[in-house]
């Protein structure tokens, strides 16, 4: 792993934050399967639980997305700041959801806050 300038907190390898990514997308497309209409449905109602869990499924997935494209920018330059770690901080904070998870990779557990 590469050092960050956070004393508590190491940064990913490129490939870890690929790993987590993918896990996180998956997580968000399947929390988002029942919201998938295929060709010819009406769109779900405004306002409607489905037509809101599709838009937090959207938002979660697209910031997922953001995290790890600056996560990869700093990481290329070799000389990763504080961009970087707070990337890495959000990422580990949203895999929070999934602590449980068996298919959570074995080496985001020792990330993990344990609950109080």
């Amino acid at each position: 792993m590469t050092e960050s300038a956070s004393p508590q907190q190491s940064l990913p390898t490129w490939d870890q934050v690929v790993v987590l990514r993918d896990f996180i997308h998956a997580r968000t497309y399947a929390a988002a399967v029942p919201t998938i209409r295929l060709n010819g449905e009406p769109p779900h109602a405004p306002g409607s639980s489905l037509a809101r869990v599709a838009e937090v499924n959207g938002a979660l997935y697209e910031v997922t997305s953001h995290l790890c494209r600056r996560l990869y920018a700093e990481l290329s330059t070799g000389r990763a700041g504080p961009i970087a770690d707070v990337s890495w901080a959000a990422l580990v904070s949203i895999a929070e959801a999934w602590r449980e998870d068996s298919e959570l990779p074995d080496w985001m557990s020792g990330l993990l806050v344990r609950p109080h």
